[in-house]
């Protein structure tokens, strides 16, 4: 299980916090595919899809 860390939008912070991206090792993740995030601030966890790899990050 590794973790790194995206800026996303939080549906119970209505903020954009930090979120931790909860992976399973044994699955391959495109950006397509629904993650597990967990936010920092609440601890509110959702499957969310992964960010594009250039595109979402200059909005």
């Amino acid at each position: 299980m590794t973790l790194s860390s995206e800026l996303r939008f939080c549906d119970r912070c209505m903020l954009k916090t930090r979120h931790e991206i909860i992976e399973d090792p044994e699955v391959i993740y495109t950006y397509k595919r629904k993650r597990l995030y967990k936010c920092k601030e609440c601890g509110h966890k959702s499957y969310r899809r992964g960010l594009r790899p250039s595109a979402e990050s200059v909005y």
